[in-house]
């Protein structure tokens, strides 16, 4: 995956199919092997079990059940227009429903890290758009536990969302693993 991710909402994969509720957003992107490959953004219709009005977001190809797989790796000719779209898609939906959030879960530190990137790296340019918030809570500590030896903070063990500030630097101990925009 890149790290530096250039997120422009003017540069965004056109939307081939999008539902009424804007909860599915379906596009293509090409890879580095030139294959072309269908990818879906789904927003949950349920509210996260910790916080309520976060609806989660979730992105990746669909697999032969028909559904989203999030966990694969792929390589984009071009991460920055994806991810573009991926937020072009989320204030979309946030629009149209005002009063909801949406969460982005980093499913493993990787991925979180990924993230926390992205946001760092576009910091100005998103929160002209949005109000960002990372959480730390016990999937990190789970997560921690298993792919590295590091003392549990207890404080992670409660789903608080924390506003994010323009920051150079965040230790892998202290990454959130969760993070949530709604509209500024």
């Amino acid at each position: 995956m890149a790290l530096n991710v250039k997120i422009d909402l003017d540069n965004h994969y056109k939307i081939n199919e999008v539902s009424d509720d804007l909860s599915i957003f379906k596009f293509s992107s090409c890879l580095q092997n030139n294959t072309l490959i269908p990818l879906a953004i789904t927003i949950s219709h349920k509210s996260h079990l910790l916080m309520p009005n976060v609806y989660n977001l979730a992105f990746g190809p669909m697999n032969i059940n028909n559904e989203l797989d999030d966990s694969i790796k792929l390589q984009h000719q071009d991460h920055s227009r994806v991810f573009s779209t991926i937020v072009f898609a989320a204030l979309t939906f946030l629009t149209e429903n005002p009063t909801s959030y949406l969460g982005i879960d980093g499913s493993c530190n990787a991925r979180a890290y990924l993230y926390y990137r992205c946001i760092q790296y576009n910091y100005d340019y998103l929160f002209q758009h949005f109000k960002i918030f990372g959480v730390k809570y016990y999937a990190r500590v789970l997560r921690s536990t298993q792919e590295e030896s590091s003392p549990i903070d207890t404080n992670d063990l409660k789903a608080i969302p924390e506003l994010i500030q323009m920051q150079s630097q965040i230790t892998s101990g202290k990454l959130y693993n969760y993070f949530i925009f709604s509209l500024k």
